[in-house]
């Protein structure tokens, strides 16, 4: 019984260190497990994806794009142009600034007297026309922007997806090829292309704000003139009356007849009705005024200032460079075909890029062409529809060359158009320079002479009548003359300052 329980003992002793140490090797496994190595790759932290260094030379061009709108920015204020038709003065542009959204700071400053200066400085302010151009001047400089930024998102998205392994030698040329295209060469032209837009858009502006301003000038003397006619023609009144008076009296002592107070009495009221319609004229131009500066027609306006004009004639000859130099529709016609030189340099470039002698330009992917993971096939596997037998190997080869045939017609077009406009604005300049010619030896002839002349005549003509000695026919006639003389040596000097404002327009800036 004893010898039972003593091996009993000694089973249960042996079986327990046995499960003990079992225990323990499961327990050290458990501590020092390790995954597999597959495994392990799954919770690996991804690396860090650092935007790659940008290159010197888009850094270069990106930072000379970004100056060109800079620079273009500036240029929208009328006084910051430098090349502009007109140059304002900053300090009533800056005595103006505030009638720029006001229009009853705009109808403050135009009460009283005001003078052509002011005129033209509200009207680069206020004109609508002039702020729809300028509009349109912004959106061609937000362009710049879109210059760089597709070309910066290609940068980043090549950098994350593909880079170039080329196995020996230095790592030059770390961006393939294929993905960072198109380069920095062809974001150069691309940013000139832009640019000349830009300018286009600019002498569209200019010659909107040259046409506003030509607009608000011939209104301006064409004012003058009528409030001038008006008071001519008061004072022909006045010395009608004085007339009728004096050939009622003859005809009461019966030293005339009655048809000479008809006849004054006719050519008196014939002139007071074109008083009335003077007043009227003047409205229309105070309405054209107001219709520049987008005033409603509740502003009334005060008087031009009185204003003699002034300035010798220019000398022919030295008109014909500036006009062809200045003239905003030649400028803008070169900035358009300087933009398709551009284009078609651009398209060329991107349809027969230039060969290359470097080496491993194109990204390596082994790894997407062979094995188990291969994601296509390293040759083709199958026809196309478009490459059968007897098709050509590039069938669509030659379709960019008809767009590049197509512009190439269009720069030919406008290269000729471009000859046709210097031709005219020879014409405009010869053309308008006659007018002022004639308008100021017109002038000097009226004031000098014919004025004088008339007057002296109609004097003459009335102490003549009084005294019987001259007809009344002879009389009307020297009045008839003197009033003809005044009004024509008025609407000279008129023509003359519209004559110079029309030759500023042809020429494309100013001349005095």
């Amino acid at each position: 019984m004893n010898r039972k329980i003593f091996i009993t003992i000694c089973l249960f002793f042996i079986t327990s260190k046995l499960a003990h140490a079992g225990y323990s090797d499961m327990k050290k496994a458990l501590d020092t497990y390790q995954p597999t190595g597959f495994f392990q790759d799954q919770f690996h932290p991804l690396p860090v994806q650092t935007e790659p260094d940008v290159d010197k030379t888009f850094a270069v061009e990106k930072k000379r794009i970004e100056e060109l709108k800079t620079r273009w920015e500036k240029a929208l204020k009328p006084s910051g142009e430098q090349e502009g038709f007109l140059s304002l003065d900053p300090d009533v542009v800056l005595s103006l600034r505030q009638a720029e959204t006001d229009a009853s700071a705009a109808a403050i400053a135009l009460t009283g007297t005001y003078s052509l200066k002011r005129l033209e400085t509200l009207t680069l302010l206020r004109n609508t026309g002039i702020k729809a151009a300028e509009a349109r001047l912004r959106g061609a400089i937000e362009a710049f922007t879109q210059v760089t930024a597709l070309d910066v998102i290609l940068r980043q998205y090549t950098a994350f997806t593909e880079a170039l392994m080329v196995g020996v030698g230095p790592m030059k040329g770390k961006d393939p090829v294929d993905k960072k295209f198109p380069f920095p060469g062809v974001m150069t032209l691309k940013g000139e292309i832009v640019n000349l837009e830009v300018r286009v858009q600019r002498e569209r502006l200019e010659a909107v704000r040259r046409d506003e301003v030509t607009g608000m000038r011939k209104a301006y003397w064409n004012l003058i003139y009528v409030l001038k006619e008006e008071r001519v023609t008061a004072e022909m009144v006045a010395l009608l009356k004085k007339l009728e008076s004096v050939a009622n009296s003859r005809y009461e002592s019966g030293r005339t007849s009655y048809q000479d107070v008809i006849k004054v009495r006719i050519r008196r009221e014939i002139l007071d009705e074109n008083l009335i319609t003077l007043k009227e004229k003047q409205r229309n131009l105070e309405a054209k005024t107001r219709e520049i500066l987008n005033l409603s027609p509740a502003v009334k306006l005060g008087l031009p200032e009185t204003a003699h004009p002034a300035g010798d004639v220019p000398v022919l000859q030295d008109l014909y460079p500036v006009a062809q130099e200045r003239r905003q529709e030649l400028r803008r016609l070169r900035a358009q075909v300087g933009k398709i030189e551009l284009m078609i340099e651009m398209a060329e470039t991107m349809i027969l890029p230039g060969y290359s002698l470097n080496l491993a330009l194109y990204g390596d992917e082994p790894v997407n062409d062979a094995g188990s993971f291969a994601r296509k096939e390293t040759f083709p596997t199958r026809t196309e529809a478009s490459r059968g037998a007897g098709l050509p190997k590039m069938p669509w080869y030659g379709t960019e060359d008809a767009y590049l045939r197509e512009t190439r017609q269009k720069l030919y077009a406008l290269n000729e158009e471009l000859k046709q406009a210097e031709t005219q604005t020879n014409t405009m300049v010869r053309n308008t320079w006659f007018d002022i010619d004639k308008a100021g030896r017109e002038a000097a002839l009226y004031q000098d002479e014919v004025v004088k002349l008339s007057r002296s005549a109609l004097d003459v003509s009335t102490r003549g009548y009084e005294s019987g000695n001259v007809s009344f026919a002879d009389v009307i006639d020297s009045y008839t003359t003197w009033l003809k003389a005044n009004l024509t040596l008025e609407r000279k000097r008129s023509d003359f300052e519209i004559a110079w404002a029309e030759l500023e327009q042809v020429v494309g800036t100013s001349l005095r």
